[in-house]
């Protein structure tokens, strides 16, 4: 797994730089855009921020991406190979489907408390109609991670962990979901790392959901019953 580093802040003057490859100084560019995105709206991340950042020159930037819509699409492919890896991870050692789903809906949580600017940048692409390369491959990295879970949502109804009669087409949306209402919390109180001491009692009251609450006999037939038995 590759992870997403964190971006050097550059101060006082480009300091002295690493040989890197070319795969290497385009992966610390992405950190940058997302360390940048933290704290600022995507609109405002320009070339010249990111530079600044990194304490390169933008000519550096360029040698490695052609325009800023390759760096965006570096930028969420990074995002989909680091959060396929803390997911390939948290389920590894899952004694069960349902156990799977839980450590995926925590480690998800966990990385965007961790990278609160992938959040921003994907809101923020979304919100633009028509589409582009880079929505593209958003709808690819969302696409990809609600088919993963849908699957997990099959193996825990063939486990018999949850009813046969569940949706695994809606169970996913409902999940991901869950975690996007906590990244707006999260937002609207301006600490994204609140956000993992709830997760656990979030995805408790989805697992309610999932299995669903047996139907409450009817007033009129409780009576019925009881009338009945007297």
């Amino acid at each position: 797994m590759k992870e997403i580093a964190s971006a050097p802040r550059g101060a006082g003057g480009p300091p002295p730089r690493l040989r890197l490859s070319g795969d290497e100084r385009r992966r610390e560019i992405v950190a940058a855009v997302l360390a940048l995105a933290a704290d600022h709206g995507p609109d405002a991340i320009t070339t010249h921020a990111i530079a600044e950042r990194m304490g390169v020159t933008q000519g550096a930037l360029f040698r490695h991406f052609p325009d800023k819509q390759a760096m965006w699409l570096a930028v969420f492919a990074g995002v989909r190979e680091s959060l396929g890896g803390v997911l390939d991870e948290a389920i590894a050692n899952a004694r069960s489907p349902l156990g799977a789903l839980e450590r995926a809906f925590e480690a998800h949580v966990a990385f965007v408390a961790s990278h609160p600017g992938v959040p921003r940048m994907l809101f923020h692409e979304l919100q633009y109609p028509g589409d582009s390369p880079v929505r593209a491959e958003v709808r690819a990295m969302v696409g990809g991670y609600r088919k993963r879970l849908a699957g997990l949502f099959a193996q825990a109804k063939a486990a018999g962990e949850l009813p046969p009669t569940l949706d695994v087409d809606a169970a996913p949306v409902l999940f991901i979901g869950a975690v996007q209402g906590l990244v707006v919390l999260s937002a609207l109180d301006g600490n994204p790392a609140a956000i993992r001491r709830v997760a656990r009692a979030v995805f408790a009251l989805l697992l309610d959901g999932f299995r669903g609450v047996p139907a409450a006999p009817a007033p009129g037939r409780a009576r019925n019953r009881i009338g009945t038995s007297a």
